[in-house]
């Protein structure tokens, strides 16, 4: 049996975590013994969902802290000795590949190999986020010490190999798993939040944060009601964040009130998704995008920018959505399982824990 130790730095609500649930929930364990390292228990949104037959560690930080990130990596890594099971695996993996804590847990623990998964579109993120180009400056290191990185999408994979490129290692792509039953269980549950039938109802789901590019949405949607001749159309915020206040003041703005709304953090989206027409995203970059193909899974008409299609492959892009959204109508949803798909991932999954070629 293939011992793999996972470290992902929480469990609260984000897409990293969601992830790392989804894939654990479809592992073969009569095949893999793992177990997961986790760092802050605050909020744990998802930690009483993972698997049962994971072995959940808690690691304390001491007298850690984030601050330290700014350090060069390989100082704090020589400081800072977490207590990690005396035990060696066949696979230790970086999940969380944001966070110093993460990155030491699966350099400390005795392995055969070590792989990174990488969530986001980094020479973007590194060219608009000041923060982040801090964090890389001072974590760069970090990169040469792993054997193997897995790229959510090749829209990932290939920035990260321009950006970081260390010491020979092997790259693959390994989009997110996508728990189709999961979903099509909780669209079907009771909501409160109602939607007019009449109107083409859109929603969008994710972290009100720049990367998301709501901003552009609200203009974008703004300008597909002036060409709108009924106007029947709304649009739904699923998700909260940083960027809320501005959000809310863009449409008081644009005197979009009665036609955006904002439903703020949802323990179960879906069922207010299945209730939707369309689905929309403009995000300035992305990882892959879990929610697009969540939406497909719903039956909901997708809407995305054309340079979003690099990080989810079989979904159209437009060059103008708001031409998209005008020629849809409304029509009845027909469930996705994305069989072939969630299949692949896991053939992909065994070949990486296994190191079989393809």
């Amino acid at each position: 049996m293939k011992k793999i130790a996972f470290f992902c730095y929480d469990q609260q609500m984000g897409g990293i975590q969601k992830s790392l649930i989804n894939l654990l929930d479809n592992l073969d364990y009569q095949k893999y013994e793992v177990d997961l390292y986790l760092f802050d228990n605050k909020n744990p949104f998802f930690v009483n969902v993972i698997n049962k037959h994971v072995n959940v560690i808690y690691l304390k930080m001491g007298i850690y802290h984030k601050a330290l990130n700014c350090l060069p990596f390989n100082l704090i890594n020589k400081i800072f000795k977490l207590k990690v099971l005396d035990k060696e695996y066949d696979c230790a993996i970086d999940f969380d590949s944001y966070q110093a804590l993460t990155a030491m847990g699966t350099l400390q623990v005795k392995a055969k190999k070590r792989v990174m998964w990488i969530h986001n579109d980094v020479y973007l993120k590194y060219h608009s986020e000041f923060k982040y180009r801090i964090y890389h400056i001072s974590m760069k290191k970090k990169y040469q010490y792993f054997d193997t990185f897995v790229g959510v999408s090749d829209g990932v994979i290939g920035p990260f190999k321009a950006l970081n490129g260390s010491n020979n290692p092997q790259y693959m792509v390994i989009p997110n798993y996508i728990d189709t039953k999961e979903i099509e269980a909780k669209s079907k549950l009771k909501t409160d939040i109602k939607v007019n039938k009449k109107t083409y109802n859109l929603v969008t789901v994710g972290r009100l944060t720049y990367q998301k590019g709501f901003d552009i949405l609200i203009n974008e949607f703004k300008k597909l009601l002036d060409k709108s001749e009924d106007k029947l159309y709304h649009l739904y915020f699923i998700g909260d964040g940083e960027e809320r206040k501005p959000l809310e003041n863009l449409v008081n703005k644009l005197k979009l009130s009665d036609y955006v709304t904002f439903l703020g953090r949802l323990t179960n989206p879906y069922n207010v998704m299945s209730k939707m027409d369309g689905f929309v995203l403009t995000s300035r970059y992305e990882g892959q995008g879990m929610v697009i193909l969540e939406a497909k899974a719903l039956g909901l008409d997708i809407f995305i920018t054309n340079h979003l299609t690099q990080y989810v492959s079989d979904v159209k892009g437009y060059e103008d959505i708001k031409e998209g959204i005008l020629k849809a109508k409304k029509h009845p949803h027909q469930f996705n399982y994305l069989k072939d798909y969630n299949n692949k991932i896991m053939k992909d999954i065994d070949r990486l824990f296994t190191d079989e070629e393809e």
